[in-house]
């Protein structure tokens, strides 16, 4: 997809841009790109790594817990526990390495101290990709397992096409089995919240990642800056500094390097929309809506500092290297990365304190945007359910989720598992601070669309940087993607 979505704005200033028969080609190189584009997947298990703390002390906040409204509890699950004796329940999920090996291991757990005679079995299918297609398969041939880890777009379309996916709502809510008032108001809001569609709770939370910008505080320091960013204005002085530190020094081999590596996957262009306060669905929720004044004063400002040299597009696979050897003051990267920029200091021999950040916003108020898979469960047997449902509630225990996130490296889901994770946050100070950062996330948005327009956004960020881009075609941009995500949006089941 070489020009994608800008070799039609070009075309659009001369003549009428067939928009449908545009948007059913990006479809298909969109769909071919979910299936096959990757990079470093979530499923990677990163290197165990020693991150060394910086002066100044990183605390973590647990804040309270935003009330929500918890329906009265009723027992609505008749099944007599002594039915569940020696039901067997098969968990397929992704992850493999080090990940796949903590599953196993609660697993195990839970089969030993269980008091039903329940047993688990976790299946790796290595990787999303596979996972998806399997389950697609066993639906089609009535052998769902009894739990499968997938994103909420995915869930939403196993749910859409066959039905098979149990609405949670009636185990988290019941009297007898469920998860009282304290336990659900203990998950933090936005992750608790992200998995309920159409009052339907489609699924538990599984894992939760964010995008973050690493931040070079000792460099910053040199070049006269005392502190992180708080806004878009601040950032760009920072990186258009440090870009002008490494033109003027005597190291050609660095020159255009300096400020922000340009990242344009669909989490960090959002992120970065996020910040200057874009709503990208519509006012009822029925559609997408990016060509918004936020939207577009997003992507001048990501184009300006392009222009500016403040910017650069790295030809290398990874940015942690760079990052490692000052050509770059901020580079954006997956709280799952923290291992690895603690890995490429390291082997830099790099002893510049570093952190973490969110996104600046004009309000000085940092933002990320949290997203992340959850368990689904399909049906089965009314035993099934309710032992898929007791093994669901077993591993979201605080201390279970404490165990999943050491091996993970991802957020924690609730307040109440940081009380098992205070020694992990005081050694993984950069850790701790993306935790702080909860109160200030966004969400992505619920629709099975996403799963296909989140690629759309991506392209778009890939065209405002190339060079014939300029900030005079981002309206007809903006406009295109209005119109090709809602296409897109009416095409998704």
């Amino acid at each position: 997809m070489s020009n994608g979505i800008f070799s039609s704005i070009k075309s659009s200033r001369s003549r009428r841009v067939n928009l449908t028969a545009y948007s059913t080609i990006l479809l298909v190189l969109l769909l071919v790109l979910s299936q096959g584009a990757c990079s470093r997947t979530p499923s990677q298990t990163p290197p165990t790594a020693e991150i060394t703390p910086s002066p100044e002390k990183t605390t973590t906040r647990t804040p309270e817990p935003t009330a929500t409204q918890t329906p009265i509890p009723t027992v609505s699950i008749d099944v007599n526990p002594e039915e569940l004796q020696g039901t067997q329940i098969h968990l397929w999920h992704p992850w493999s390495g080090r990940i796949s090996a903590t599953i196993s291991a609660l697993v195990r757990a839970f089969n030993s101290e269980n008091d039903y005679g329940i047993t688990v079995e976790a299946v790796s299918l290595g990787n999303y990709n596979d996972l998806y297609s399997q389950v697609e398969m066993a639906i089609q041939t009535g052998t769902s397992p009894h739990l499968a880890v997938g994103y909420n777009y995915i869930i939403q379309s196993w749910q859409t096409s066959t039905g098979q996916v149990i609405d949670l709502s009636p185990y988290v809510n019941d009297a007898k089995w469920g998860l009282d008032s304290e336990q659900q108001a203990s998950f933090y809001p936005i992750i608790w919240e992200q998995d309920v569609v159409a009052d339907m709770r489609l699924g538990l939370p599984a894992q939760r990642y964010t995008q973050l910008l690493y931040y070079n505080q000792t460099w910053a320091r040199q070049l006269g800056f005392s502190n992180a960013p708080e806004t878009p204005e601040d950032f760009r002085r920072q990186a258009c500094a440090a870009a002008l530190a490494n033109n003027a020094d005597d190291d050609p081999e660095n020159n255009g390097t300096g400020g922000w590596i340009v990242n344009t996957n669909p989490p960090i262009i959002l992120s970065w929309m996020y910040a200057f306060g874009s709503d990208i669905l519509q006012s009822n929720r029925t559609g997408y809506h990016f060509n918004t004044p936020q939207t577009q004063t997003t992507l001048e400002y990501l184009r300006r500092l392009y222009d500016n040299g403040c910017a650069w597009l790295m030809l290398s696979d990874y940015a942690e290297p760079h990052f490692a050897a000052r050509r770059a003051l901020f580079v954006s990267g997956s709280i799952a990365d923290l291992p690895y920029f603690s890995s490429a200091l390291e082997e830099a021999g790099n002893q510049d304190d570093w952190a973490v950040i969110g996104f600046p916003t004009p309000q000085q108020q940092p933002v990320i945007d949290v997203y992340g898979p959850a368990y689904a469960m399909f049906e089965s047997t009314p035993e099934g359910q309710l032992a898929a449902w007791i093994f669901l509630q077993w591993l979201l225990k605080p201390e279970n989720q404490a165990r999943f996130i050491e091996a993970s490296g991802t957020l924690p889901l609730s307040i109440s598992a940081m009380d098992h994770l205070q020694v992990y946050a005081q050694d993984h100070p950069q850790w701790a601070a993306a935790v702080d950062l909860i109160d200030n996330a966004s969400s992505e948005p619920d629709f099975p669309s996403w799963n296909v327009v989140r690629w759309t956004l991506g392209d778009v960020g890939t065209q405002v940087f190339r060079s014939y881009f300029t900030t005079d075609y981002i309206t007809d941009t903006l406009t295109l993607l209005d119109q090709t995500a809602n296409e897109l949006h009416r095409q998704s089941p």
